[in-house]
């Protein structure tokens, strides 16, 4: 009779175990986040499915000198219908068969070749995956990070607010403020709320998005443990153009290339290279019956060399000509794509150099717009309390100083952004940036 009660405590045990670990925040650092997008992320799994299955067809390529192979087994009989004469039936014994053939072409080297190409290309398709997912993760990361630091602004700045509100509402009891004083001081913590509320729905939509790239439950709490990255650019603009030739949008391209080579290749010796058919059949018939005479056991075995040449494909204009200048027009296509997309890269480079420059810039004037706001902040308040200014002066000088706050946070968030599309699209670490 205890057993029961004893079994029941340890499930609700174990139920309340699981309980509080689902109800634990995941902390997640940057590289951990990585990591556990490279594991979790369905495009990546979706991408994966496709490697395995080159692979497999790059194993098997032997299975291209695998000739067909069938039997047969048969019973026939026969019998007048309308004759005049007694019937005439006949009974074949039971016929089994074996057949083999075997097809030979001028471009099973091509095919085999195929098998590997296509193989590579997944393997860079892959990679370029893998890539655009780090690059939306980090991305991503930094954002909630900047979010949050956004939303410690904006909650320091209301209590601000409250707390001069508070002063002002012992101000006007003892008849040191004015009622219009009192009512701006209200306004501006009520104007404030809305602005949170904005900026804490637009955190929780992004951490969604962060959620689903790194494959976990919607309902998973995370804490995300780092600081915007202080990095500036180091290498020159010349440096970089250099090496816009390791972008994986090259490596792609060339693929595709050497691959249209190789389906033009294949396609030209499949049909205008001549082909070898060979072919063999065993058939094994036992005892019959026809017109009431028993026939014997019976074999036969036959074999065949057929030679096939293909001749229409060597007539100018005609269908294998037309279908292989296509696929050299898509191989020319490609190289001039190959041309633009240098010359897309290096001029993106250039903007994106010419862009971080200008952050630097702005961050430069926001920090020392900072450091005036907060001397002016500090002034007005000191001002205020003795009363030589209103509380409009206070509150437009408290919004300068979290705009100025809020500006070097955006800032800081756009340059690391930016040094992180600028390290996917030349394919490099970002640390040799």
């Amino acid at each position: 009779m205890k057993y029961p009660r004893h079994g029941i405590s340890l499930i609700s045990i174990l139920f309340l175990t699981v309980s509080l670990l689902q109800a634990q925040s995941l902390s997640l650092d940057l590289d951990q986040a990585l990591d556990m997008a490279r594991q979790n992320n369905l495009g990546l799994k979706s991408n994966m499915i496709d490697i395995r299955a080159a692979q497999r067809d790059q194993d098997t390529s032997w299975n291209l000198f695998l000739p067909s192979v069938s039997a047969n087994l048969s019973q026939s009989g026969s019998t007048d219908v309308f004759s005049t004469t007694p019937a005439a039936r006949s009974l074949s014994g039971l016929s089994a068969g074996l057949s083999v053939s075997l097809t030979l072409n001028p471009a099973v080297k091509e095919q085999l070749h195929s098998y590997d190409l296509n193989y590579s290309l997944q393997q860079v398709t892959y990679a370029q995956a893998l890539a655009e997912v780090e690059r939306n993760v980090t991305k991503s990361f930094y954002y909630l990070l900047a979010e949050t630091k956004n939303l410690e602004l904006q909650q320091d700045n209301l209590e601000m607010a409250e707390k001069q509100f508070a002063k002002v509402s012992v101000n006007f009891e003892r008849g040191f403020a004015s009622e219009l004083e009192l009512l701006s001081s209200q306004l501006g913590v009520e104007r404030l709320k809305p602005s949170y509320q904005q900026s804490l729905n637009a955190y929780r939509t992004q951490l969604l998005g962060f959620k689903v790239l790194l494959g976990l439950p919607l309902d998973t709490e995370l804490e995300l443990v780092g600081e915007l990255p202080d990095q500036v650019l180091s290498v020159g603009t010349e440096s970089l153009r250099n090496q816009v030739s390791s972008a994986l949008a090259f490596t792609v391209l060339d693929m595709n290339i050497v691959s249209l080579e190789n389906t033009k290749r294949l396609q030209r010796r499949t049909s205008l290279g001549p082909s070898i058919r060979l072919s063999a059949n065993y058939m094994l018939t036992t005892e019959g019956t026809k017109a009431g005479i028993t026939l014997p056991l019976s074999d036969v075995a036959q074999y065949s060399i057929e030679v096939n040449i293909p001749l229409d494909g060597h007539i100018p204009n005609s269908r294998i000509p037309v279908s292989l200048a296509k696929i050299q027009d898509s191989i020319d296509k490609l190289q001039l794509n190959k041309q633009q997309t240098r010359t897309q890269l290096e001029q993106s480079v250039i903007m994106q150099v010419q862009n971080l420059e200008n952050l630097i810039g702005q961050m430069e004037v926001a920090r020392a717009n900072r450091s005036l706001t907060e001397r002016v902040y500090g002034m007005t308040v000191a001002q205020y309390e003795a009363g030589y200014t209103d509380y409009l002066a206070v509150e437009d000088a408290q919004h300068d100083l979290f705009s100025a706050e809020q500006n070097i946070l955006y800032l800081q968030y756009q340059y690391a952004s930016a040094l992180v599309d600028l390290a996917y699209d030349l394919n490099i670490d970002i640390a040799q940036l």
